[in-house]
């Protein structure tokens, strides 16, 4: 009880339960690794093989178990997660047992590809109840609890392994390290689920297909750099604990209870650092995600320095402080870089985000077998060298990571994801917002914190001369390009970094002013093309075509000509014909006049106005002052990347010193009518 206090205040009174249930489970299926690792040289030998093959064997069962859990974690994020984190435990437990009996390597191979099932399976699962269970304020540290676990199943699986082995044999330990297993099913069967996404709002409220699972989750920039990022994590700290035993072994010809004890002396240090970390983890998150991810990295920077000098330590009592360290400085970190997940995925997504980056990091067994093999034939100080560079490459990435971290928490900001609460000062729905929106071209900045509110059914126009940004703006929320920062929200939901596909498909459609048409094939060849999403359902695709028609009646005899052959204004006829096709939501025209007669433009205008009063949303780029400010009832001012003005477009008439400035060079004596 005095420990359940304890925890509980460490967890700023949330309730302690959970967390020890997680603990729990975490810690126990730790035991069945450590046997492994830490005897590893001794199961080697009886198996007459050596340090290379062992790694072959590891880097076997890190690329066959998350095959497995990308499945089961999509069924995780659909169904209730405890029977399934217990399941993976009891299959732990099951294949440990398998493991002593195993009497041929192949039957070894077999059983810890079983054991790391269940391990690599119940890992995402268990970090998303964490998350469902405890609010971000204290995240970091319930995390920290459960990390904890790790250290605390290394310690005892590094001794009782050392010791039983030492006394037994290797094959009783895996059988005596499987008991407490089975006792912590019994003990944590009775927690209850708690609710998905009790504290960050769902992004989808209905579950979505598999083949959405990935797209969803790779549109998420921090998430994309997370899976790639932790390919050269994964390959370092693979590689380098799979030579560890055989260092000492081999340098310092330790047996199986000196290697035992070695392993649980630094996991002492990370025991302590992992407390230490989750507080400053907690600190750093609840300032700003960036500078949580910042300070993993300039750990990440003293690990790669502290793996060299480890490699390089001349004798046993040099080489066991600097071991020391090292897990105390991955114990620093460990939290938060669980915390990180829980932060960027969906909620209703997190499972499926791990499991997915989880066979992403299979990538990570190549350079921990390129470690593993350099140990066997150049030495252990050198394997250690190239563990330090692969690490050194996966900081990199983290610091990738903080550039975009903030804007994709803030994906899941109540403000803009509650869609029912969704409407501007003065009731209208907002359909379209954009805030902080950044986009670069090869390095070179282009939109600088664009804000945009959209409200539903209104025409708003986006001025400013070329270069302002304007097609930039509506490429970046079509999805033609990725925004370096910011977020975009349609209709609540967030759609940052969505390809153009998934744009269109939930209805924003792009009429590229003249210029989307293909001038080899006839109109009606045109209009086929331009309505691809609704190309296997052919009856709809008829229905749309004669709806377009009745709409752009001035198109039907030409259906069979050469789009090539069209005039200006039929040319943008038929572009708008093409979105129209798709009955777009949001419908967003660049460049609608340019080039065009006045009296063509007069009968676009008409057509506009016709499509908005179908329900259709128009944002309209526009260079000509007097066609958009006909036409729209707020405009937006862009000028070198930035919006100066918003507003109603009869405010906007009265700022000469923007219409001026911009699209007159400053002069004043020429009439603003003329623009």
């Amino acid at each position: 009880m005095i420990g359940m206090k304890r925890l509980r205040g460490y967890l700023d009174g949330e309730d302690p339960k959970p967390a020890a249930a997680m603990f729990g489970l975490n810690a126990v299926d730790e035991l069945d690794n450590a046997t492994f690792i830490w005897l590893g040289p001794i199961i080697a030998e009886s198996f007459d093989k050596g340090v290379g093959a062992f790694g072959i064997i590891g880097v076997l069962v890190l690329v066959v178990a998350p095959l497995v859990a990308v499945p089961v974690s999509l069924a995780a994020d659909r169904r209730t997660r405890m029977p399934i984190a217990l399941a993976c435990a009891a299959t732990w437990a099951v294949f440990s047992l398998a493991s002593a009996a195993a009497l041929t390597l192949t039957m070894l191979v077999l059983a810890r590809i079983g054991s790391s099932l269940g391990r690599t399976v119940s890992y995402p699962v268990q970090l998303s109840l964490m998350a469902d269970f405890y609010s971000p304020r204290v995240r970091a540290k319930a995390l920290g609890v459960h990390a904890q676990a790790n250290t605390v199943g290394a310690i005892f699986g590094a001794l009782g392994a050392g010791a039983v082995a030492h006394f037994f044999g290797w094959r009783a330990a895996f059988v005596v390290l499987a008991i407490p297993t089975l006792l912590t099913i019994l003990a944590v069967r009775k927690v209850a689920e708690p609710a998905r996404g009790s504290y960050e709002r769902r992004e989808t409220e209905q579950a979505l297909p598999f083949r959405e699972v990935f797209p969803r989750l790779y549109a998420i920039r921090s998430q994309r750099y997370v899976w790639f990022g932790g390919v050269y994590l994964v390959g370092a700290v693979l590689g380098s604990t799979l030579v560890l035993p055989f260092y000492f072994k081999e340098t310092y010809d330790i047996g199986p209870f000196g290697v035992g004890v070695i392993g649980a002396v630094a996991g002492l240090g990370a025991m302590v650092a992992t407390f230490i970390g989750a507080r400053i983890a907690q600190d750093r998150l609840n300032e700003a995600a960036r500078i949580g991810v910042r300070w993993i990295a300039s750990v990440c920077f003293a690990i790669c320095g502290v793996l060299v000098l480890f490699g390089l330590a001349p004798t046993l009592w040099l080489a066991v402080p600097v071991l020391f360290v090292l897990f105390a400085l991955f114990g620093l970190v460990s939290p938060l870089l669980a915390a990180i997940g829980t932060l960027i995925a969906p909620p209703e997504l997190r499972s499926s985000a791990y499991a997915i980056g989880q066979v992403i990091w299979l990538l990570g067994a190549i350079p921990a077998l390129v470690i593993a093999l350099i140990a066997d034939r150049l030495g252990f100080g050198w394997a250690f060298a190239f563990a330090a560079v692969v690490l050194l490459r996966g900081t990199f990435h983290l610091l990738t990571i903080a550039r975009y971290i903030d804007d994709d928490v803030a994906r899941r900001d109540p403000e803009h994801v509650d869609t029912a609460a969704r409407t501007d000062q003065d009731g209208s729905v907002l359909l379209l917002e954009t805030k902080g929106l950044t986009v670069s071209y090869d390095g070179v900045q282009v939109l600088f914190g664009v804000d945009l509110r959209i409200r539903q059914g209104e025409i708003v126009a986006l001025l400013g001369t070329n270069g302002a940004g304007k097609s930039t703006t509506l490429n970046a929320i079509n999805g033609l390009v990725e925004p370096d920062g910011g977020n975009i929200w349609f209709d609540g939901t967030p759609i940052t970094g969505e390809p153009p596909e998934r744009t269109t498909a939930r209805g924003i459609v792009q009429a590229p002013g003249g210029r989307g048409i293909f001038p080899g094939l006839t109109v009606e060849e045109n209009l086929r093309l331009g309505a691809f999403l609704l190309r296997n359902d052919k009856a709809l695709l008829s229905s749309r075509l004669e709806e377009v028609l009745e709409v752009f009646p001035a198109l039907r005899p030409l259906l069979p000509q050469r789009a090539g052959a069209l005039s200006g204004g039929q040319r943008q006829q038929l572009v708008l014909a093409q979105a129209f096709l798709l009955k777009p939501r949001l419908l967003l025209i660049d460049e609608l006049s340019l080039g065009l007669a006045p009296v063509i433009v007069q009968e676009l205008l008409a057509t506009v106005r016709r499509l908005n009063r179908e329900g259709v949303t128009i944002v309209l780029v526009e260079q000509s002052v007097n066609v958009a400010l006909t036409l729209a009832d707020r405009a937006y001012f862009m000028e070198k990347g930035q919006v100066r003005f918003e507003g109603p477009t009869s405010e906007l008439l009265h700022r000469d010193d923007l219409l001026r400035s911009v699209f007159l060079g400053g002069r004043t004596d020429v009439p603003l009518a003329t623009a």
